[in-house]
């Protein structure tokens, strides 16, 4: 049996015209997708190519700096606060119940909280000097982008266009410059269940990656619990939904649990890299189930939590123990 495939949703007609048969179209797809995978590729975007190559190529220079220059930019607060955040404090997969205890991720990152005005970036390095103007060119093509797929969230639940404004009028992004060191090609020199990054759920709003375009390793897992490759697919970004959609939503749109596997023993030893934007409403938003997504025959599954209050949560169990190590030094 074929392995399923995660659909591609073109969205080229939306952005045209919102209001077209060919844009309710785009919607219908767009919910379909979300129901049953969670994740989809995303075509059609207008995205320009310049904004994506020229952020990548800066964060690889970036990351090809020595060990020192890269933790003069650690905070030491962990990921999701801003700045360096070497390989060994995240373990993503311990933010579910079902991870605790996992090994920390192979992955180093530069997180990036206030691209849109830096004079409230905790970090922004100097060198390379081409970092901080991709970094911006890129944060605003996430955030316009961001603005428009909510609108046509909007539309595929059957809400007014402008239903989401307010909760996206001041969002909570993070730009996430993520490297996964090149691994041993032999199996016996990797280190004992360790993933370039642990299964877990993103945990707010939609996810938009731009994913290393000749490395593999994203899969995601479908509703029957299987494994399913999303492999780089040329001109697309991948988009996958937080858990505060999915409670938004009443459980109709799905939180795909994802990971970076590991490359297969005796591959070349390659490093990865992708661009993640991570996206979700003001920490003061109160979600709980849309009105159209409950009723008699659907109760509400959960309880009005706050944005913050659900990202710190799962913010405190995905930093390892490494973490209060850096502090101490």
């Amino acid at each position: 049996m074929a392995e399923p495939a995660v659909p591609v949703v073109d969205i080229a007609a939306f952005l045209a015209d919102p209001s077209s048969d060919a844009a309710a179209s785009v919607a219908a797809a767009w919910d379909a997708a979300f129901r049953e995978y969670g994740i989809v590729y995303l075509t059609g975007h207008g995205v320009p190519d310049a904004a994506t190559s020229e952020l990548a190529s800066s964060a690889t220079t970036f990351f090809s700096q020595s060990e020192e220059a890269k933790m003069a930019l650690c905070l030491h607060q962990g990921y999701g606060k801003g700045g360096f955040v070497p390989v060994g404090v995240e373990a993503v997969a311990r933010s579910r119940p079902e991870g605790a205890g996992s090994a920390p991720d192979a992955v180093e990152n530069i997180v990036f909280s206030h691209a849109g005005d830096p004079a409230l970036e905790s970090v922004m390095p100097s060198e390379p000097p081409t970092l901080q103007p991709s970094v911006a060119a890129y944060w605003a093509a996430m955030r316009a982008l961001l603005g428009q797929l909510m609108q046509l969230s909007a539309k595929a639940l059957g809400l007014p266009g402008a239903y989401f404004d307010a909760a996206f009028e001041r969002p909570k992004c993070n730009l996430r410059l993520a490297h996964y060191p090149p691994m041993p090609a032999d199996a016996d020199a990797r280190a004992p269940g360790v993933l370039r990054y642990g299964a877990h759920t993103d945990y707010t709003g939609f996810t938009i990656l731009r994913p290393d375009p000749e490395i593999i390793g994203l899969e995601a897992q479908a509703a029957d619990g299987v494994w399913i490759s999303v492999p780089p697919r040329p001109g697309a970004l991948i988009v996958n939904a937080g858990d505060l959609l999915q409670v938004w939503t009443n459980d109709r749109w799905r939180s795909a649990p994802h990971r970076v596997v590991n490359p297969p023993p005796g591959s070349a030893p390659r490093p990865r890299l992708s661009l993640v934007f991570f996206t979700g409403p003001a920490d003061d938003t109160v979600v709980e189930p849309l009105p159209n997504c409950h009723g008699p025959e659907v109760p509400k599954k959960y309880e009005p939590v706050s944005a913050r209050e659900h990202l710190l949560r799962k913010l405190g169990r995905s930093n390892t123990d490494v973490l209060k190590d850096l502090k101490l030094k």
